[in-house]
């Protein structure tokens, strides 16, 4: 009797043991531990470039033309599930981005690329002599034309009130982003980040028509 009472005994801890060496297998499988010395994620040298979100959407749609845009856009949503936090700069900013010569992007400005950037434009806009108005107005001679003065086009209040013309230097900063430069337009258009694109872009658009005004000359850089 007693022998068989120290085998139930012996079975129930050996039960209990096998349970509880089980329950740490399975824990360990269902959570992951961190261990001290263990970094929780990647060093920042480790980690792969950031995707600057801010200069896809200012290119919206254009940016998505050029090879791999929509990959990077999608690693870097993949990406952000582990990113480690960013380290803080110091306050010191980002410094300024050095001055535009315009005289000097429109002299080496390709016209034939700029036909082609306007490829994307061509759902909203006309660029045709007599054309019709679609979602914007037709483009044709807009190079030197007042703002907000096409025939037959309703333009928003924020345009109509935007007053000048549509000269290089004016649509230079309209197509780097049409919604700060005209706050409150129609035009959802996010913009066209590099000024080599906007060169490109208004010096075909001078082409268009015989009202546009002489290119700026480039400024000459004194000699030191």
């Amino acid at each position: 009797m007693g022998r068989m009472h120290g085998m139930a005994v012996g079975l129930c801890v050996a039960g209990a043991a096998v349970t509880a060496l089980g329950l740490g297998w399975f824990s360990d499988k269902l959570y992951t531990r961190v261990r001290p010395g263990e970094l929780a994620y990647k060093p920042m040298d480790e980690m792969p470039p950031r995707v600057d979100m801010a200069s896809i959407q200012r290119d919206w749609p254009a940016s998505f033309s050029e090879a791999g845009e929509g990959s990077r856009v999608i690693a870097y949503h993949r990406d952000m599930r582990g990113m480690a936090p960013m380290p803080g700069t110091g306050g010191g900013g980002t410094a300024a981005a050095p001055p535009v010569d315009l005289g000097t992007l429109l002299a080496s400005a390709d016209a034939g690329v700029g036909k082609q950037k306007v490829q994307l434009c061509m759902s909203c806009h006309d660029f045709t002599q007599g054309g019709p108005n679609r979602i914007g107005p037709n483009l044709w001679g807009v190079v030197g034309r007042p703002v907000a003065s096409h025939a037959g086009f309703a333009y928003s209040p924020a345009m109509q009130g935007h007053k000048g013309t549509w000269n290089y230097e004016t649509l230079f900063a309209f197509l780097a982003s049409p919604g700060r430069e005209v706050p409150g337009t129609k035009m959802s258009f996010a913009g066209l980040r590099k000024p080599e694109d906007r060169a490109a872009v208004i010096k075909y658009l001078a082409t268009l028509g015989t009202g546009a005004p002489p290119l700026p000359q480039p400024k000459v850089v004194a000699a030191r």
